[in-house]
C-alpha cells in the first residue's frame, strides 16, 4: 500500500477514536423516571393577543398558585412574548409537578379545561402545543426578578439525545455560564421534549438576561466568551460539528408576567 494513503488512513482513524473518546453518551438522572415538566404553549388570534395575556395575569396564575398551595405544582411560570411573530406562541406556561399523582391530576383537569384554561380562556387563546419534558439543566433557574429579558430558544437536535446531551454539556453549558459569570445572564433554564420525534422541537433554552442593556450585549458577550473557550480541545471539537448536531428555529424575546 502507498505510504502516503497508509498514513491518510491512519490519521483518519485517529481523529474518528480522537472524537468518540471526547463524547461519551452519559444517562441523565431524570431519565431514571418519568417527566414532570409540562411546557403548553398558546397562540391567539390578534384581536385576542391583549386580553389573553390579562387573562393568563388575572385568572389562570391565581389558579396555578392555588395548586401549588395545595401541593399540586411544585412551580410554575408564565412568559408572554413581547411581539407577535409568525412561528412564535403568544403564551408559553411552564408546569413543574412534585409528583405522578400530580401530574395525573393535571391530566384530569385537563379534560374539562385545555391546557388549563376555563370557558373564558377557550374563546381567547389555543394551547396549541404541550410537551412533556425534563428540566435537564439550570441554574439560578428560580431567581426570577423584575426587568429581567427571556430568551427563548428552540431547538431539533439531528443525532440522537445521548450526543446531543453531551454536545450540551460540553459546548452549552460553559457559554451559558460564562456569561452569568461576566453577569450578562443571572440563569438559565434548558429543557428536553421526552417524546421529541416528529415535534416541532427537541430542546427549548431560555436565558434570564439582567436587563435590555445585558440583552442588548449578547452577540458582542457571546464573541468574546467564545474567545476564551477556544483552547479547550474538548469545547473545540463540538464547535467545530454543531452545525452537523442541531438546528435553530425561530427565537422569541419574552417578559415573565407571572410565577
Amino acid at each position: 500500500m502507498n505510504k502516503h494513503i497508509l498514513r491518510a488512513i491512519l490519521a483518519a482513524l485517529a481523529i474518528g477514536f480522537s472524537a468518540a473518546s471526547i463524547a461519551p453518551a452519559a444517562a441523565q438522572a431524570e431519565l431514571e423516571d418519568g417527566p414532570k415538566s409540562l411546557i403548553i404553549q398558546y397562540r391567539a388570534e390578534l384581536p385576542n393577543r391583549v386580553p389573553f395575556r390579562r387573562y393568563l395575569v388575572d385568572t389562570l396564575a391565581p389558579k396555578l398558585r392555588a395548586m401549588k398551595a395545595r401541593g399540586e405544582l411544585a412551580d410554575f411560570r408564565i412568559f408572554y412574548s413581547w411581539y407577535r411573530q409568525p412561528a412564535v406562541w403568544d403564551g408559553l406556561v411552564i408546569l413543574r409537578f412534585p409528583t405522578f399523582d400530580a401530574v395525573r391530576k393535571w391530566n384530569a383537569l385537563e379534560q374539562g379545561a385545555p391546557g388549563g384554561l376555563d370557558a373564558r380562556g377557550m374563546t381567547l387563546a389555543d394551547p396549541v402545543a404541550s410537551y412533556s419534558s425534563d428540566l435537564s439543566w439550570g441554574k439560578n433557574e428560580d431567581d426570577l426578578l423584575d426587568g429581567q429579558v427571556y430568551y427563548v430558544i428552540p431547538y431539533e437536535y439531528l443525532t440522537n439525545a445521548d450526543e446531543y446531551r453531551d454536545y450540551v454539556k460540553a459546548y452549552v453549558l460553559p457559554q451559558f455560564d460564562g456569561w452569568i459569570k461576566n453577569g450578562a445572564l443571572t440563569g438559565y433554564e434548558l429543557y428536553m421534549n421526552r417524546y421529541g420525534t416528529g415535534s416541532p422541537w427537541d430542546a427549548l433554552f431560555i436565558q434570564h438576561y439582567r436587563d435590555m442593556g445585558s440583552f442588548g450585549q449578547r452577540q458582542k458577550l457571546t464573541a468574546s466568551t467564545r474567545v476564551t473557550l477556544r483552547d479547550n480541545a474538548e469545547w473545540k471539537v463540538w464547535s467545530d460539528k454543531k452545525q452537523s448536531l442541531r438546528s435553530e428555529a425561530e427565537n422569541s424575546i419574552a417578559e415573565l408576567i407571572a410565577h
